[in-house]
């Protein structure tokens, strides 16, 4: 069975920009989510994080008339991080602990 499909959440896919703000270094970096669930999150950046790293990520809602522009406001722990083919770009495993906002 692949990792995906013991997930009990399914994730949806998604093109959302984020912030990702890192109190300890009181910097942020910035990326897109890809997928998403009520669990968790897929997140391509630049930022490479520690193994079970938290922080806090911004997601961006999708562009629509008439639509709240409000980011949804998540704290994360990083459950897996890899290279991706493209020069300095992660692909970060995130688990939602809790929502912000």
């Amino acid at each position: 069975m692949s990792p995906q499909d013991q997930r009990s959440a399914l994730r949806v896919p998604v093109s959302c920009k984020v912030k990702l703000r890192l109190p300890d270094l009181g910097m942020s970096y910035y990326g897109e989510c890809t997928d998403l669930s009520v669990q968790g999150l897929t997140v391509k950046t630049n930022y490479v994080p520690r193994p079970q790293e938290e922080f806090e990520v911004y997601v961006m809602p999708p562009s629509a008339p008439g639509s709240p522009r409000e980011p949804m406001a998540l704290h994360v722990r990083v459950m897996r991080c890899h290279a991706l083919q493209q020069k300095e770009m992660y692909e970060l495993g995130l688990s939602i602990v809790t929502v912000l906002r």
